[in-house]
Formats: structure tokens, C-alpha cells, sequence
């Protein structure tokens, strides 16, 4: 009984604590508005500082000293790191390598995946079979997925120079990871196959959002298999296409563990990207303040081709 009315007393005052409570956590505007929005947000806002905002900063502070990551009290150089890394050679090689790395990867994981999901979209009964089959390799690490092509590529018991010879192609037999003419290439087929699954499950999802009268339509006006496929297919799949681009050029910039694995960059740097040198900078040469402008030249080179790819599909969405 006593609990009962010491409740029923503070009823009300509780009552009235929470409607305040309430009313300044739903407060739409001003300066309660401004302060409920920021405690909500604390949690989340003090996880990207820790996490991305204060990495930034300290790499743009690295990129002045001569740190080696040792030295506690690394000296300020100015713009002297800058200097070096317009003047070596291996800084402007491993960035073309990148951007071709990134329009192989487009090219070649992007294309299999389209060209995967035109050939088995319109399956019926083994439809979930193939499309299990072909994401698996997505699942695998890439640092898997390296060490299994290294193996593929050997060239004296690799599966793929075996075949060759199997089938009276010894000719065409290649050191697939010592040439340096064909290493870049090779590795990115391997990087290629662990990520054309996912794509491939985007372009069928595009392929199912297709309104399926277009292509009676396009029938009745005697259009051929390739006409449907340029005139419908094509032209409804221009939004999963757009977004699929752009998700294979942030994973092709991403190279990195398949490279390290199969080929350390080598051989004669034919293969080192840009993710890969500054790994070599920061941790076998011990110069983090020239990894640290690699770093930003890294992040300015994925900005443009960003904006330039975003200028081209709202030119393509016109």
C-alpha cells in the first residue's frame, strides 16, 4: 500500500518529466532542436573522428615530416616529400598501373558479370543453381584467391600452362607472372574472377526490373535477338550499369591483396600499384612521410576520376 501512493505521488511529476523529455527530443527546430539532434549523434560522430577524421589528419601531418615511424619526434621538412614523389619514377609508373588495373577490372569483372547475368537470367529451373555457382568466388579472401592463381599460374605445374600443352598449345605457354608485358594482366584476371559474382547478381536484378512487354513489343516489330538486346535490354539496364561502373572503380582502386600475394609488385615494379608502394614506403622502407603523400595522392586521384565519372552519367541520365 505504501509503494502504491509513494507511486501515485510521484505520477505526476514523472509524467511531467517525461513530456519534457519527449517534447525537447522531438523539438523540430532551434536551439533544443540543435541539441537533441547532436546527442543522438554524439556516438556516431565521435566513431568517424576517431576513425576518419583524426587518420587524416595525421597522414597530412606525416606528409611534412621525415617520420619513419621510430623516430618520436620526427622533423618538419616542409614541401621536401612532395619534391620526391613528383621525381620518382616508380610513384608515376605505380599510378598508371593503378588506372589500368581499374579499367581492366571494369572492364573484365563488369563484363562477366553482364554477360553472365544475359545468359541465365532467363533460366528457369537451374537459374539459382548457376547464380550460387558463379558468387561463390566472392566469398573467398583475396589473399585466398591469390595464393590459388599463383598456383594456376605456375609455369612448369600450373593448371593453365598444363592445359595448353594438353591440347597441342604449347606455343602459347607464358610465364604468365615473370612476364612483365603480362603480369599486370594476369593478376587482375585472378582479382576479376573473385569479384564478377556480385556484379553479376546486380545485372540480374536490373534484368527482372524490365518491363517484359517491351520485348513482345519489340518482337512484334520484327526485331532480332541482338536488336532486343541493344534497343531493350541495354538501355533498361543503364542505372544497374552506372551503379555497377562505380562499384568496380572504388574495388578496382582497392587493389591491393592479390597483387601482395601473386607478385609483390614485381617483377620490376610491372605490376606495384599505388596501394602497393605506399605499403612497401610505410612498412619495409620505413619512410611514412612520403607513404603519407602517396596517400593523398591516392585520395585526389580517386576525387577526379569520381567527379569525372559522375559528370558522365548525369550526362548519360540526360
Amino acid at each position: 500500500m505504501a509503494d502504491s501512493e509513494t507511486m501515485a505521488a510521484a505520477g505526476p511529476g514523472r509524467n511531467a518529466r517525461l513530456r519534457a523529455g519527449r517534447a525537447w527530443l522531438g523539438a523540430p527546430a532551434g536551439k533544443d532542436g540543435l541539441g537533441s539532434a547532436l546527442v543522438l549523434m554524439a556516438p556516431a560522430l565521435a566513431v568517424y573522428a576517431v576513425f576518419t577524421l583524426f587518420p587524416i589528419v595525421v597522414t597530412f601531418w606525416l606528409s611534412f615530416t621525415d617520420s619513419n615511424g621510430f623516430n618520436t619526434e620526427a622533423g618538419f621538412v616542409g614541401l621536401r616529400n612532395y619534391q620526391r614523389a613528383t621525381t620518382d619514377p616508380i610513384v608515376w609508373q605505380s599510378l598508371w598501373q593503378t588506372l589500368v588495373w581499374l579499367v581492366y577490372h571494369v572492364v573484365f569483372a563488369g563484363g562477366l558479370g553482364l554477360a553472365l547475368a544475359l545468359a541465365i537470367a532467363r533460366l528457369r529451373r537451374t537459374q539459382v543453381f548457376f547464380r550460387t555457382a558463379f558468387f561463390l568466388p566472392h566469398l573467398v579472401s583475396l589473399a585466398v584467391v591469390g595464393v590459388i592463381w599463383a598456383n594456376i599460374y605456375d609455369p612448369f605445374f600450373g593448371l593453365l600452362n598444363t592445359a595448353l600443352v594438353k591440347i597441342g598449345l604449347t606455343g602459347w605457354t607464358q610465364g604468365w607472372l615473370s612476364d612483365p608485358a603480362l603480369v599486370l594482366f594476369s593478376v587482375n584476371i585472378a582479382s576479376s574472377w573473385q569479384g564478377f559474382g556480385l556484379y553479376m547478381l546486380l545485372f540480374i536484378a536490373g534484368l527482372q526490373d524490365i518491363d517484359p512487354s517491351l520485348y513482345d513489343a519489340a518482337e512484334v516489330d520484327g526485331a532480332n535477338g541482338f536488336q532486343k538486346l541493344v534497343y531493350v535490354t541495354l538501355p533498361g539496364l543503364r542505372e544497374v550499369m552506372t551503379f555497377v561502373i562505380s562499384l568496380a572503380m572504388i574495388n578496382g582502386l582497392k587493389g591491393f591483396a592479390t597483387v601482395f600475394v601473386m607478385t609483390n609488385g614485381g617483377p620490376f615494379y610491372q605490376s606495384e600499384l599505388i596501394t602497393t608502394y605506399i605499403y612497401r614506403l610505410a612498412f619495409q622502407s620505413q619512410e611514412h612521410g612520403l607513404a603519407a603523400v602517396l596517400c593523398i595522392l591516392l585520395s585526389a586521384f580517386a576525387i577526379a576520376i569520381t567527379v569525372v565519372f559522375n559528370k558522365w552519367r548525369a550526362r548519360l541520365a540526360r
